[in-house]
């Protein structure tokens, strides 16, 4: 199978302070995998190592064989990877559809040179993401005045806009109730089909719902990969979550 995401020995410090130790890591393409592990374990700094937010000290990040290492966010995404933040990075100011249409334009504009059918063309692609999101009825409406859950839908869609077909989640459900949570993980199974997804999150019965494989970090370093099956029986996950000895 095709690799599309690969980490191979990633070490990142601040100062004197070593937070990823080796770490390796390979995502299979159109897999959807998640990484998990208990607070202060890294998660984030590899997230933003990945998406190319900072840069690692040492180590190798392949996005589909081509070597990234230390190409920045605004470049990556140009090749195929895009992400969401915990955060939702909307312009709040702006209507849903016009959000959408500054991520599709931003990642398109250099493919069309006629001004009609660049704009005849965007705006079609933007009526795709809205109804794929579920959001067409608020196309007119202010990011702002979205309830969460909905900006959540709408920091995916500007995601999906780029094309990419290498997608990072951060906390996808993160502030969300169980409902919510469970027409995320549809929103987010339905809209993603056939790309590939790394996924952070703390909700397991989220992880264990939508992801095929799971790697669990653990101070700086992956201490297992597997199946959700293999995650919840494997010792050493049980010891870092709950205390077990293994």
């Amino acid at each position: 199978m095709n690799v599309a995401l690969e980490l191979a020995h990633i070490t990142k410090r601040f100062d004197a302070t070593e937070i990823l130790h080796g770490v390796d890591l390979s995502i299979r393409q159109g897999e959807r995998h998640a990484l998990i592990g208990p607070n202060g374990a890294g998660k984030s700094t590899l997230f933003d190592l990945i998406s190319g937010r900072v840069k690692a000290t040492s180590g190798v990040i392949k996005l589909k064989g081509v070597d990234v290492t230390g190409v920045p966010a605004h470049r990556l995404g140009r090749v195929g990877l895009a992400r969401s933040f915990q955060s939702t990075s909307l312009f709040t100011g702006l209507t849903v559809f016009d959000n959408i249409r500054c991520a599709v334009l931003g990642s398109r504009s250099a493919l069309f040179r006629d001004r009609w059918v660049r704009s005849a063309s965007i705006d079609r692609d933007v009526e795709c993401v809205l109804d794929s999101t579920g959001l067409s009825t608020r196309r007119d409406e202010l990011a702002a005045s979205l309830s969460y859950a909905e900006q959540r839908a709408l920091d995916l869609g500007i995601a999906l806009s780029t094309g990419a077909d290498v997608l990072l989640l951060d906390e996808p459900t993160a502030g969300m109730n169980r409902a919510e949570a469970a027409r995320a993980l549809a929103l987010i199974r339905e809209t993603t089909q056939s790309k590939t997804l790394l996924i952070v999150e703390h909700d397991m019965e989220a992880v264990f719902a939508l992801a095929d494989r799971i790697s669990v970090l653990v101070q700086g370093r992956i201490i297992a990969t597997g199946t959700p099956a293999d995650i919840a029986a494997d010792p050493a996950v049980r010891s870092a979550y709950l205390g077990e000895t293994p």
